[in-house]
């Protein structure tokens, strides 16, 4: 009798959000080549076109009609199977859930209950799971689930000191205090992949706009016309450095409204969409530097030795600068224009001094993704 394939389940990853597409992709590369197993996703996630083209399966569950298919013979539909590969709860060994920036009071409207007890399921059923690096917190509003989650988990590692306090403050027990751990964004060591047609960007400043800053504006202290202003502000003063810049889409039509606009009130300038991630980050290892609210174009960026100037709305956007040391670099994305050309002139001029360190960082960044890995693999032993 031949000995069943091993099969970890992704959670949390999508094709839809670039920075998940990235951490699919990336989990998926490193179960094949450390566990020699395959790599699953919900079915309901994504195309199979575009499952096939990451090398992923699914999971024959339908969660919303509260169908999951645990047991029983898979072979029973080998036909199907066959057309469109799949397997059965029974067959998953392990669990690695690559949600991102989810289980925090930011999105305690996404029902963080049922995404937690999806995984306490597994858990619960010997399956062993893994919370793969990610942003967490606050916890005020969802200190139960994450706690439970906690309790549950094999491993959690969480992206920055603060996510990990978070976390640390929800745990119950000392076991499930000790679990926790911090490494760096696992995306660092994909390989970009080089889109057709697009050589010509190389040394041109991407602007990568988020949406989600100008969502949160109001409760920021700001406005979405800020953040529009500043935006145009940045571009004004990168074009007077001699500087040429396009727009880069790096999710879906939020931010993609936000670079037509944008571009709409600088005179034009290329704007770049429908890549994925893998895609996006070649683009980014090509620019001199990158101005970014989307938290994975900066990852790509930085950990290509590429600077990024940072307009963030979360903790992990400042942690992130501190791990390659371009704190100095962070702007806020609504404050006055008037500010900011001094704050570019002043920065441009130590650009290449920048880019030096950063790639000096992204090396040891690289070689920590490994030794997690390493961690990973000596624990969960398929």
């Amino acid at each position: 009798m031949s000995k069943r394939r091993k099969n970890i389940l992704i959670t949390g990853g999508n094709f839809t959000n670039q920075g998940a597409y990235l951490m699919l992709c990336a989990a998926a590369e490193q179960i094949r080549s450390r566990w020699g197993a395959q790599p699953v996703i919900a079915m309901q996630t994504g195309s199979e076109r575009a499952k096939r083209w990451v090398g992923l399966d699914s999971l024959l569950e339908f969660p919303k009609l509260r169908i999951r298919v645990w047991g029983g013979n898979p072979e029973r539909l080998s036909g199907l199977r066959h057309r469109m590969p799949f397997v059965v709860g029974s067959e998953i060994d392990a669990v690695f859930d690559v949600s991102g920036f989810v289980f925090s009071d930011e999105w305690a409207h996404l029902d963080l209950r049922r995404r937690a007890d999806d995984l306490i399921r597994w858990s619960d059923r010997g399956v062993p799971v893994v919370l793969l690096p990610q942003a967490f917190g606050p916890l005020e509003q969802v200190t139960e689930p994450v706690a439970d989650l906690l309790d549950s988990c094999e491993l959690v590692y969480a992206r920055d000191p603060d996510s990990a306090r978070f976390l640390k403050g929800a745990a119950r027990s000392r076991s499930a205090y000790e679990k926790i751990a911090v490494a760096t964004d696992f995306t660092t060591a994909l390989a970009p992949e080089e889109p057709r047609g697009l050589s010509h960007l190389r040394g041109m400043v991407p602007i990568v706009p988020n949406w989600n800053i100008a969502k949160r504006a109001a409760a920021r202290g700001g406005s979405k016309d800020d953040y529009m202003r500043n935006l145009q502000e940045i571009v004004r003063v990168l074009r007077a450095h001699d500087y040429e810049v396009y727009g880069l889409c790096h999710e879906g039509g939020g931010d993609a409204d936000l670079l037509h606009t944008l571009a709409g009130t600088c005179g034009g300038m290329p704007v770049i969409e429908g890549l994925d991630g893998r895609q996006s980050k070649w683009l980014l290892g090509q620019a001199p530097f990158i101005v970014s609210g989307r938290f994975h174009a900066l990852v790509s960026a930085l950990s290509q030795g590429v600077p990024g100037l940072v307009h963030g709305w979360s903790h992990k956007y400042k942690w992130l600068s501190e791990e390659y040391d371009v704190s100095g670099l962070v702007m806020d994305p609504y404050e006055n224009p008037n500010s900011v050309d001094t704050f570019l002139s002043r920065r441009l001029e130590e650009i290449q001094r920048i880019r030096e360190s950063v790639s000096e960082l992204a090396i040891m960044k690289k070689a920590e993704t490994e030794q997690m890995w390493d961690d990973i693999e000596k624990r969960i032993e398929l």
